[in-house]
């Protein structure tokens, strides 16, 4: 059975039976620390997805890199999030966590602007013009095979879903949920079209492939997805390249 919509069938099977909640929600994240992942359809797919983009005519960058701690995306959105209350961006198809590429080009763009005060809409796109970058979902692809680990949200400052107004009432209550765990290898593929004009900037960049090159570079190191502040979602890059 696919694994994500095992889980969530254990959770409603144990709820409808009177079993804790919080005791099914454990056993569900034992269950996700223990399973091994078949890799082979996200291997097939990133290169179907790398052929495609070539084949238009874009020139691609295609990178491999590790899990340095742990990675979330997602986190109010998905299957997981209708068991933990903390969601996991989770393929229902392919039976696997991935970083949505939605998410990826969110971040390029919030740090070029972060870097040059420009949104770079020769690139990305604006409200006038279409973008010339295409950024696939990006998929495990080997490393650690038990893809998935549990994690805590630990809430201070709420108490029945209302903030605390003295630290005399804190009474913190863990939220579990998952993540990724560290280790695992992911595989980013971004096709950026030959026509992409460079924006303006200070940035020591000769075009546009080259521009994007180095945000996926610095946007790893700065963080991909939720809490990036507490050191989720930092890559260790094993491989770079343009094709």
């Amino acid at each position: 059975m696919n694994f994500g919509l095992g889980c969530l069938k254990e959770f409603v099977d144990g709820v409808l039976s009177g079993k804790d909640k919080e005791l099914v929600r454990r056993d569900i994240v034992e269950k996700a620390e223990n399973h091994v992942f078949d890799l082979s359809l996200t291997n097939r797919l990133t290169e179907e997805i790398k052929l495609a983009l070539t084949s238009l005519g874009y020139k691609v960058i295609d990178a491999v890199a590790k899990v340095d701690y742990k990675a979330i995306t997602g986190t109010s959105e998905g299957l997981f999030h209708l068991i933990f209350e903390v969601g996991l961006s989770y393929d229902e198809m392919l039976d696997v966590p991935y970083i949505p590429g939605s998410v990826i080009k969110g971040v390029l763009r919030n740090n070029f602007y972060s870097l040059t005060g420009s949104y770079g809409d020769e690139v990305f796109g604006g409200k006038d013009n279409e973008g010339y970058v295409i950024v696939s979902d990006a998929y495990p692809i080997g490393g650690a095979m038990k893809l998935l680990t549990g994690d805590i949200i630990n809430p201070h400052y709420y108490k029945g879903g209302e903030p605390v107004k003295s630290e005399y009432d804190v009474n913190p209550v863990p939220i579990i949920h998952l993540a990724v765990r560290e280790g695992v290898k992911f595989r980013f593929l971004i096709g950026v079209d030959k026509r992409a004009k460079l924006p303006k900037v200070n940035l020591n960049v000769k075009d546009a492939v080259e521009l994007v090159s180095l945000l996926l570079l610095y946007s790893m190191k700065t963080g991909l997805g939720a809490r990036s502040t507490k050191g989720y979602g930092f890559f260790e890059v094993e491989k770079f390249e343009v094709v």
